[in-house]
């Protein structure tokens, strides 16, 4: 929708007023603030996922060792006698790996959560930024303000091979120079809003472009984890089942 200038000093006042709130909006919506904020979330952001990443290659390490223990010692412990032992010995590994996983699980969560909500608040930006920068086009305002220009100057140095729009603007309407230089303060405002507006829009597509460029590795994150989690309630299954094999045994010798 494009901003109306209205006609008369009055009106061309009412107009410049309506620019200056936009600008005013403008600054509201994205600032140099902002920016700093966003890159500031950004780092901490990467950092996490670094950080993250090095956890989960400790608890695969961890997951690895207590999966290869059970799998070679359970029959070495049946045979021995000791296997109540070892399983005891098992289920506390388990429970110590689990309280880990579910941690980190849920740092994966957060950081996922908040890169969503970020790039939610990116579009609300964008929504708000699009009637802005889009609500009558640059050239449409340049040629308005040339013919403005034309005019006003043949109605100055009295030419008189002047446009039909020329005259209809400058000598019907008997229109004055600083009502003509009001004006086209006007929209040279309107047009400096709708290109930074536009700026804007741009820089704000291309950062929740980044945001949705590391949701992959978020994702990735969460799938190992989640086959960390199932090998280790593989092992605590076996580990139960182990258990109440011993105490069916234990019954029937009793």
């Amino acid at each position: 929708m494009e901003t109306q200038t209205p006609e008369g000093e009055d009106g061309a006042l009412i107009g410049a007023s309506y620019v200056l709130k936009e600008e005013e909006q403008l600054a509201q919506i994205w600032n140099a603030q902002d920016r700093a904020i966003y890159e500031r979330r950004m780092r901490e952001t990467k950092e996490g996922i670094g950080r993250l990443r090095q956890i989960l290659e400790q608890l695969r390490a961890q997951t690895d060792t207590l999966w290869e223990r059970f799998v070679t010692l359970t029959l070495e412990r049946i045979l021995s006698g000791q296997l109540r032992d070892f399983l005891d010995e098992v289920e506390a590994e388990i429970q110590g790996l689990s309280q880990y996983l579910v941690e980190a699980d849920c740092e994966i969560d957060r950081l996922r959560a908040d890169l969503q909500e970020r790039r939610r608040g990116l579009e609300e930006r964008l929504a708000l930024l699009e009637p802005l920068a889009h609500r009558t086009s640059t050239q449409n305002h340049l040629g308005m303000m040339l013919s403005r220009v034309e005019g006003l100057e043949a109605y100055l140095l009295g030419k008189k091979d002047v446009t039909p729009e020329a005259y209809e603007m400058h000598y019907k309407r008997h229109t004055t120079a600083p009502g003509d230089l009001l004006y086209l303060r006007i929209r040279l405002l309107t047009t400096r809003v709708a290109i930074t507006a536009a700026n804007y829009s741009r820089q704000l597509s291309e950062l929740a472009f980044e945001l949705t460029a590391l949701l992959p590795e978020i994702e990735r994150l969460k799938t190992d984890m989640a086959t960390l989690m199932t090998r280790v309630e593989c092992v605590s299954d076996l580990s139960r089942y182990w258990l109440a094999y011993l105490d069916i045994a234990t019954a029937k010798t009793a």
